[in-house]
């Protein structure tokens, strides 16, 4: 079995205003460039859908994102609706710390929802804010895995030297390991995954994450950035069970990630592990 734990769909409406921003951002870098921020598809649920088909990938989470904090009940009953119509589609829902979390998290527990998406970059928050740290402490024991979207800055500026006026123009935060190690001690409770191996581009300070049992990597988006061989000493230090395979479609390409991953020297089993194992584990399913 094969389940991707990290997968977006975008209303037609986003659609067009990502097409617009990824334009403006990265229109000069090549479509082979691994760095280069584009779709791999139309963007919505039934072109994602395709995506997997066509990888061979039985189920997958749907994170739904919205940078605005009053959107997060629309997007939660959106993932819901998903997943009554595809039972291959494991929900997750989406909070803003400045939005109403209280009713947002009783919504989405009543809808079912299996885990929370967090987005700092693009919510434009930081996960040691005051108003975070309240929202993970209402998290605590309710047993809903928390992905976060991990970005280390000066990472990204060096992969990617002409966003750095962006950066700056906008103040925008990442989700570095430092931070994300800190939450994690403060609020035991919750299982957090740290997306694209622990911290996008910022796989060197992966250290403060290593022992910590209550931090888990995915691997998405991770195709064409880190070397084979690299990433295998993430998995094995951090250990198979805490790790699971995720390719951020449709930000990349489902089945050529799936032809990546098979081709990782890994074992068997740890193969098995990252492919569904720790994802069925978390959420109950093993």
């Amino acid at each position: 079995m094969l389940i991707d734990c990290h997968t977006h769909a975008f209303l037609a409406g986003d659609i067009a205003l990502l097409e617009s921003r990824l334009t403006l951002l990265d229109s000069h870098l090549t479509p082979e460039n691994p760095h280069k921020w584009q779709l791999h598809s139309g963007g919505g649920l039934e072109d994602l859908a395709r995506l997997q088909e066509a990888a061979g990938v039985e189920r997958w989470v749907l994170l739904p994102v919205s940078g605005k904090k009053d959107r997060a009940g629309d997007m939660i009953r959106w993932a819901a609706e998903a997943a009554a119509a595809d039972p291959r589609v494991i929900p997750f829902g989406l909070l803003h710390p400045l939005g109403p979390v209280e009713h947002d998290l009783a919504l989405l527990l009543e809808l079912g929802l299996k885990g929370i998406k967090l987005h700092p970059f693009i919510q434009r928050f930081t996960i040691g804010d005051r108003e975070a740290h309240q929202m993970f402490a209402r998290l605590e024991g309710l047993g809903l895995p928390v992905l976060l979207d991990t970005l280390f800055v000066s990472g990204l500026v060096g992969a990617k030297p002409h966003l750095d006026w962006v950066v700056q123009a906008f103040g925008f935060k990442g989700c570095e390991p430092l931070e994300i190690a800190a939450v994690a001690r403060a609020h035991p409770g919750i299982n957090f995954i740290a997306a694209h191996g622990g911290s996008l581009y910022g796989w060197d300070q992966l250290d403060p994450l290593m022992d910590l049992d209550n931090v888990f990597f995915d691997i998405s988006y991770l195709h064409g950035l880190i070397e084979a061989q690299r990433l295998v000493q993430i998995i094995r230090r951090k250990g198979p069970e805490k790790v699971m395979y995720g390719t951020d479609a449709p930000w990349r390409d489902a089945a050529a990630f799936r032809q990546w991953f098979e081709e990782l020297p890994l074992t068997s089993d740890e193969r098995e592990q990252v492919g569904a194992g720790t994802l069925l584990a978390l959420l109950g399913e093993a």
